[in-house]
């Protein structure tokens, strides 16, 4: 499959909007049909489409990433998701509903808003233009969960695959248990972040200044504009999809890292030492405690319809050595941890704990051990060179054997 320079695929996640407003005029059992698309549709189409784990080359990457057209797609999204919740919100207080036709309705915005939305918002906010990273913070105001930007630019990234790191799931974690932990400690991680960063101001000043303080006011400010046109119902619309959209989030953030932890260094401070620096802000300190995040940490899928419908989110082991870089030319590599179907299955798979451990959990041994085996051998797995030579021979194991063979000739 060639690399698209296309901005057609990345548009597929339009079709959800066009999706919403059929369901809200034909209500009724269609009701739910953002969320039959999502968990419906798409893993299907996962399943039957060939995966695609082709790579841009150094001079594509270089053009693409320069061009303002693929900027836009994300952009455009931010008017097409509150132009439909604010439909959707319309629909909801009209008269005559049923109950299962209101839920429906809560239920598909909320996971339009999480699954596209705040993905969208997590791409934005992490490029370098003002614009962009305003974007991404207007869409986390819609869903209650803007304090989460700078945890995620600044704490999990820093802190990914520890226990400290509030967005990294266990190993033999349920989902159940993850998200009251992930959602209060994300909170927790960012008011921290933000204490440190402004321990030398007060007042007024030290208020503004805090991306926290400003989350909740422009939410706050979102929710007001609905309760100014629908009253408590428009109220109950908004607080009611918000908690939906942001556990989308949490189900995603729950299988990115799913049970892959960074080891921690001889002599490291104990993790009662580390935690204290955590409430400090203190986070470069925690992260030097552990081994270096490598593409060993991070889940990948190279299922074609979740990849664009996700912006290739799931090339998660390249966002995370390389975290302004843009979906475009996110690269794939076949040493990186591997998923058993993309996200939108694999959250029906953490939505069923004992399903979701028996596929994973063999899963995760095998990926601990082939990292080992890889740094006692020493060959760096992650180089384009070896990726290539992985692909040409057939797989990992060969080029790992041929790799072996050269260092010893060598």
């Amino acid at each position: 499959m060639a690399v698209h320079e296309s901005i057609g695929p990345y548009c597929l996640f339009y079709i959800l909007p066009i999706i919403g407003v059929l369901s809200l005029w034909t209500l009724g059992i269609w009701s739910y049909g953002g969320a039959m698309f999502a968990f419906g549709v798409i893993p299907f189409f996962d399943l039957i489409i060939p995966e695609d784990t082709t790579n841009p080359t150094k001079e594509q990457g270089k053009r693409l990433s320069k061009e303002f057209r693929f900027k836009l797609i994300p952009a455009l999204w931010v008017p097409a998701q509150y132009g439909l919740v604010f439909f959707a919100a319309h629909v909801f207080n009209s008269p005559g509903l049923m109950i299962y036709e209101r839920v429906g309705i809560v239920v598909s915005v909320g996971i339009l808003a999480g699954a596209i939305g705040i993905n969208v918002a997590h791409e934005l906010i992490h490029k370098p233009t003002w614009w962009e990273k305003l974007l991404g913070r207007v869409l986390l105001a819609g869903v209650c969960y803007g304090h989460w930007a700078d945890e995620h630019l600044y704490g999990h990234h820093r802190l990914v695959s520890t226990p400290l790191d509030p967005a990294t799931s266990r190993f033999g974690e349920s989902f159940y248990a993850f998200w009251p932990r992930t959602v209060k400690g994300t909170w927790d991680s960012a008011v921290a972040l933000e204490s440190r960063r402004l321990r030398d101001l007060s007042g007024w000043r030290r208020l503004w200044e805090d991306m926290v303080f400003r989350s909740c006011l422009s939410s706050l400010t979102v929710a007001m504009i609905f309760f100014a046109i629908w009253g408590w119902g428009g109220l109950g619309f908004f607080c009611a999809q918000a908690p939906i959209a942001f556990t989308m989030l949490e189900l995603v953030n729950y299988i990115e890292h799913y049970g892959l932890a960074r080891e921690k260094r001889p002599g490291a401070p104990s993790i009662e030492e580390l935690q204290a620096e955590k409430l400090r802000g203190n986070y470069s300190k925690i992260s030097s405690s552990f081994e270096p995040v490598s593409p060993f940490h991070s889940w990948n899928a190279g299922h074609t319809v979740t990849n664009y419908f996700l912006l290739k989110l799931q090339r998660h082991s390249d966002h995370h050595a390389n975290g302004g870089r843009r979906y475009q030319v996110l690269r794939s590599f076949v040493a990186s941890p591997q998923l058993p179907t993309g996200y939108a299955g694999c959250i029906l798979l953490a939505l069923f704990p004992p399903l979701w451990f028996r596929i994973l959990d063999p899963k995760v041994a095998k990926y601990k051990s082939l990292m080992k085996s890889i740094k006692k051998a020493g060959i760096d797995v992650f180089t384009e060179e070896f990726d290539e030579m992985a692909r040409t021979v057939g797989g990992l194991d060969v080029a790992l054997e041929r790799a072996k063979q050269k260092k010893k000739t060598s």
